[in-house]
């Protein structure tokens, strides 16, 4: 009986192990994209200014990788948030155009809102996938 209770540990701990390796890169990108969008939550993002979004472009290549490996995950949840939050982007001449023109401060506050949103769904997101992975993988 102990041989057999043994065999089946071994097994069993063996199997999470592939499986905690397997997950690993789309768990890794996903905390590093936490921890850019905490960064990105203390200003607003504008293209080509904010130094963030480009990060944010490679690590949002490294979550589609995951969710190619495991699509039975939601990464592509995380990734459709990220690309939205990159869509609503302030130009990088915003505030000149403001200065121009003040009809537009509807337009970027809306834009700015949207940022707000896409980055507290991408936050829910990853926390969602983590928390599924750390229960497939807990021992």
């Amino acid at each position: 009986m102990a041989l057999i209770v043994s065999t089946w540990l071994i097994i069993n701990h063996r199997r999470r192990d592939g499986i905690a390796q397997w997950l690993q890169p789309g768990y890794e990108a996903a905390s590093e994209s936490l921890v850019v969008l905490n960064r990105l939550a203390l200003k607003p993002a504008i293209e080509g200014v904010t130094a963030d979004l480009h990060e944010l472009v490679d690590l949002v290549s490294r979550l589609r990788l995951a969710e190619q490996r495991s699509p039975e995950l939601p990464f592509g949840v995380i990734v459709a948030e990220l690309e939205g939050y990159q869509k609503n982007a302030l130009p990088h001449d915003y505030e000149h155009r403001l200065a121009a023109d003040t009809d537009l401060l509807s337009d970027y506050l809306t834009l700015t809102r949207m940022q707000g949103i896409k980055l507290e769904a991408a936050r829910t997101a990853i926390a969602s996938v983590q928390r599924l992975i750390e229960k497939r993988t807990r021992t």
